[in-house]
């Protein structure tokens, strides 16, 4: 139902949209015509946010990119503890992609992106502020139980319009390795495919909007965000998110989405800044925020066929 909805939505509102900047935001808007159970929120920062030692054997020592273009927060209805998180970079490919079975299969999905970016959300290394206004959590993606905190989200054409494909970073290989921040990433993976990691379940790619939607309903996207804010490491996490949830309630009042995961996942004192250690960065350094809810889905044959 979820896929379905995003697949439409994003058809219309992507009608006649070219590049990724059109696109991405088309993106967004498809899900905020979900209804109640979706907002997403644009911000404007600055386009260098982090830095942290390069892992992919090339290029900068230090390498300087933003941390992505949209974090997707989701939560299945009842169940805000369990909430997940990834940090989603968007591209646009003239490439097709897509769900036809060859196309499916490993080894034919492929587009260009940036390296650093791409070592960044597969490496998942501490990271470090680039700017003096952005103070990120430096575990912010090291931290993770799951690869999909890092993930890509590649627009690509079918016929007159497009559709999204969704990439777990760490699957993804470049063709070549070049000093060079331009290259091709491939996916040399079977598509749709589930798979366990310290007990959670996650989809490490899907070829659509629709088979997107129907993993979003399963809580198959991202990582579980709970385990993140345990311990004396997980202090500044729980700050800086109960502060983009803040960001969000204060955009949408009349929306429960963000105090419901404030009090699923309890950061009500972090984000009443009762909290003496609380975070005191940017509300929310991605470019784009997105917060769904699904209804809970229990068949999940369909994602394995």
């Amino acid at each position: 139902m979820t896929g379905r909805k995003l697949q439409r939505a994003f058809a219309r509102e992507s009608k006649g949209a070219r590049g990724e900047i059109q696109l991405f935001r088309a993106f967004i808007r498809a899900f905020r015509a979900l209804g109640p159970d979706a907002l997403a929120l644009e911000y404007h920062g600055s386009r260098y946010q982090v830095t942290f030692n390069q892992g992919r054997g090339a290029g900068r020592p230090f390498p300087r990119c933003e941390l992505c273009d949209v974090l997707i927060v989701h939560y299945q209805e009842g169940s805000p503890s369990a909430a997940r998180m990834t940090f989603n970079q968007a591209k646009v490919t003239t490439n097709s992609l897509g769900c036809s079975a060859p196309l499916k299969a490993p080894g034919h999905q492929s587009f260009k992106a940036n390296m650093e970016q791409w070592d960044l959300l597969s490496n998942c290394p501490p990271i470090r502020p680039a700017t003096k206004t952005f103070h990120p959590p430096g575990d912010l993606l090291s931290s993770a139980v799951l690869p999909s905190v890092g993930t890509f989200g590649v627009f690509y054409p079918v016929h007159n319009r497009y559709d999204f494909a969704y990439f777990v970073a760490s699957e993804l290989s470049p063709i070549a390795v070049s000093p060079s921040r331009q290259g091709t990433l491939q996916w040399k993976h079977a598509l749709n495919a589930i798979r366990t990691i310290a007990g959670h379940e996650e989809i490490t790619g899907t070829c659509c909007l629709h088979t997107f939607g129907g993993a979003l309903e399963k809580n198959l996207i991202g990582t579980p965000i709970r385990p993140l804010l345990t311990g004396s490491t997980g202090i500044p996490m729980r700050g800086w998110l109960a502060k983009v949830l803040v960001s969000l309630r204060d955009a949408y009042p009349d929306s429960d989405l963000p105090r419901e995961l404030l009090m699923g996942l309890e950061l009500g004192i972090d984000a009443e800044g009762q909290n003496p250690m609380r975070y005191i960065g940017d509300a929310a350094p991605p470019k784009a925020v997105v917060l769904i809810r699904t209804k809970r889905e229990e068949n999940r044959e369909t994602m394995r066929s």
